[in-house]
């Protein structure tokens, strides 16, 4: 039973009061009944809009429509956000995109469950008392673990929207959940409507998908279900690739699938290890050797994360470490070496490579020896020391060495100033502002 504030049962008791019955449903009924953690609570009555909103402001309680036609209010109660939706019915045409061609209201729940995606997902539980409406057997279905569509023919609601294909498989990995074989048969009979679904709303279920602990078994399905085409295209050329067996037991999608895995579980982290060698195949077609495929690497990946709508940020911080990644692959630089390159890295920069190399070996499917041990001895003597990661973090500006040198500002100011970060990189007790100077007064 979901533990709900004492506000929105009093809410809902008045309603039911003046005859509405007022249910959570979704996920979040799913989830109490699992003894899952609840994050959001969506709620669900036979009130239409404008109803809901005079009965709730009559309680004291701030309610505002937010999609008028699938009849979305968004309340706030205690400051949390709940929204409510009324009971509906719906109806599509042809493709994936999700557009309902005709939007109904409906009085009952009985109604309104055989519109949403899964069994387990169309449990509604009362808020006033606690009774659990299972109209479609979502109750056997969560005993059981497995997902299965509301309706009786899975094909119904997957071309409802394509979609729900990548939510299909985002809930299988993150409940740990089996797919009804029948539901199964049908996703993958109609993964081509993911063409139709933009690709923000793709990307939104990435998103959901990645930071999961069972990402590799979702990247699997959805390589299996042949959501890839649709999705992440580039991958394909990578699916059988085979690798030299002395550094790599899988070809090179699995391997990416693996590494993936093995990164934090995190957006940014995890589409790193998704991406970093997708390269690979376009430098085995252009040069007959992979030696280049952290520079092709790099184009696709901001090809694929553009194309996804993700933001410029994430796009430099995931294309930045694919072309760096192949940096002192043979761990043969020097202490110095990798100081200077750390501290022109910037912390993110070298957390995100020093992540990369070790997700990139465990990914290989052989027993691990590595290469980031050493690095991430040297970021973190270099922390200990204080040693600068950025001009910034000098202890002279560039205005004290042009007054020191009897300079104007300019491109030698720059050169000077990158020049000393370097140098405290390796000896960072000299970051003192008159040992810098003199070692600019050096640098002419």
């Amino acid at each position: 039973m979901l533990k709900l504030p004492t506000a929105l049962t009093a809410f809902a008791k008045s309603l039911e009061r003046e005859g509405v019955k007022l249910y959570a449903v979704g996920g979040c009924v799913r989830d109490a009944l699992q003894n899952r953690a609840v994050h959001d609570v969506d709620l669900a009555s036979k009130a239409r809009p404008e109803e809901l909103i005079e009965r709730a402001n009559a309680h004291g309680i701030e309610a505002r429509i937010v999609q008028k036609t699938l009849g979305t209010v968004l309340l706030t109660i205690d400051g949390t956000d709940y929204e409510h939706t009324t009971f509906r019915t719906e109806s599509y045409g042809a493709g994936g995109a999700h557009k309902p061609d005709a939007v109904r209201f409906a009085n009952m729940p009985e109604q309104d469950a055989f519109r949403r995606d899964f069994s387990v997902n169309a449990l509604y539980e009362c808020i006033s008392d606690g009774t659990i409406l299972d109209p479609t057997g979502g109750l056997k279905d969560l005993e059981n673990r497995v997902l299965r569509t509301t309706t009786k023919d899975p094909a119904v609601i997957l071309r409802d929207d394509g979609l729900r294909i990548l939510r299909l498989i985002r809930f299988a990995a993150s409940l740990g959940f089996s797919v009804d074989p029948e539901t199964w048969n049908a996703a993958k009979a109609n993964a081509a409507l993911l063409a139709d679904v933009a690709w923000e709303r793709k990307r939104q279920e990435l998103d959901r998908i990645l930071p999961g602990p069972r990402v590799f078994e979702a990247l699997t399905m959805l390589k299996d279900v042949g959501a890839l085409p649709y999705l992440l295209p580039e991958l394909l050329a990578c699916d059988g690739m085979q690798q030299k067996k002395a550094f790599h037991q899988y070809d090179v999608l699995t391997h990416l699938f693996h590494t993936c895995e093995n990164t934090p579980e995190e957006r940014g982290a995890r589409l790193i290890g998704l991406l970093h060698d997708v390269g690979k195949p376009e430098a085995l077609q252009r040069d007959g050797k992979l030696y280049a495929h952290d520079i092709y690497g790099t184009e696709i990946a901001a090809r694929m994360l553009k194309r996804l709508r993700y933001p410029n940020a994430l796009i430099d911080r995931v294309c930045g470490v694919i072309r760096l990644h192949m940096f002192d692959l043979t761990d043969e630089a020097s202490d110095a070496t990798i100081r200077k390159r750390f501290a022109g890295f910037g912390r993110e920069r070298t957390e995100d490579l020093i992540m990369i190399r070790e997700a990139d070996v465990r990914g290989s499917g052989y027993k691990p020896t590595f290469v980031a041990a050493r690095w991430r001895e040297i970021y973190r003597k270099m922390q200990e020391e204080h040693a600068p990661f950025s001009e910034r973090e000098l202890l002279v500006s560039g205005e004290d060495i042009m007054r020191e040198l009897g300079l104007k500002s300019g491109e030698r100011i720059g050169k000077i100033k990158h020049a000393l970060l370097l140098r405290c990189a390796v000896h960072p007790e000299e970051n003192e502002r008159g040992i810098l100077l003199r070692r600019a007064h050096d640098m002419q």
